[in-house]
């Protein structure tokens, strides 16, 4: 989904950046998508705006583990 974000010159870290961004998008989708007791529109709006805020938190936390 990405991968031409930083074109096709990219350091290592910009490639580790995008790993880690690429793999928060992910566990976003899956948490989105998740059905539970409360599978509505206003769960979905819920959910996308809270893991909107937080993807850059969860791509560090994601590159940090892998330190």
């Amino acid at each position: 989904m990405l991968e031409n974000y930083y074109g096709i010159d990219y350091t290592d870290d910009e490639k580790k950046r995008l790993l880690a961004v690429q793999a928060a998008i992910e566990i976003a989708i899956a948490s989105v998508s998740a059905n539970t007791a409360d599978s509505n529109n206003s769960k979905t709006l819920w959910d996308l705006k809270h893991v909107a805020q937080e993807i850059g938190a969860l791509a560090d936390s994601i590159q940090a583990a892998l330190k």
